[in-house]
């Protein structure tokens, strides 16, 4: 098991920042990290503490998804998106659509999505196309239950989609999420609406 020490999280803290072009990820600690591709489209991603990133390149265009607690990185820009909000939708680079939506749910009342998407990123070593990754962040105590992440994507044709769950005991809540990001239907390079100024690099 990574050696980290436990940080007690909050669900309500979670933001989402979204960024095109290369991001430097070095500075961040990753406790699980994968990749998977297909036809020229790939997603790397990783989880970093009870976080995840995840990049997404295809066709030119490199994407990165953060969904974090802490701070961004000097240098990259304040959050798109936080629990509640409605979901978030936006053209990305030269022609491609991004959309992010999440819920904010009881653990107990969660259960089953949980279970399912266990079992999809213990599956996914076993498909060339997809990723999965989890990691259970370490309990203050014996006993005590702890924080979980879980993030599972495959690779399609045209584009990524991905789930996962931020699980947070201490408050009995989990943050579900899901992603598509695909190319757009037309001609590529016409009617470009790019990301809001916020969330650019």
């Amino acid at each position: 098991m990574a050696d980290v020490r436990f940080r007690d999280r909050s669900a309500h803290a979670l933001r989402l920042r979204l960024y095109e072009g290369e991001v430097d990820v070095t500075r961040l600690r990753s406790f699980a990290r994968g990749r998977a591709e297909a036809g020229g489209v790939s997603v790397e991603g990783a989880v970093i503490g009870s976080s995840h990133w995840m990049e997404v390149r295809f066709h030119g265009l490199r994407v990165t998804e953060m969904l974090a607690c802490h701070e961004a990185p000097d240098g990259l820009q304040q959050a798109v998106w936080r629990p509640g909000e409605r979901p978030l939708e936006v053209r990305v680079g030269d022609g491609a659509h991004y959309r992010f939506a999440a819920s904010l749910d009881s653990l107990p009342g969660a259960g089953d999505d949980l279970a399912r998407l266990r079992q999809s990123v213990g599956l996914a070593a076993l498909v060339p196309c997809e990723l999965g990754l989890s990691f259970e962040y370490p309990g203050p105590g014996p006993g005590r239950a702890t924080s979980e992440t879980l993030v599972w994507a495959a690779v399609e044709e045209d584009g990524v989609l991905a789930r996962t769950a931020h699980a947070y005991p201490s408050e009995g809540l989990v943050v579900l999420s899901s992603t598509v990001i695909r190319l757009a239907a037309g001609p590529r390079g016409r009617g470009r609406a790019a990301l809001p100024a916020s969330a650019r690099v």
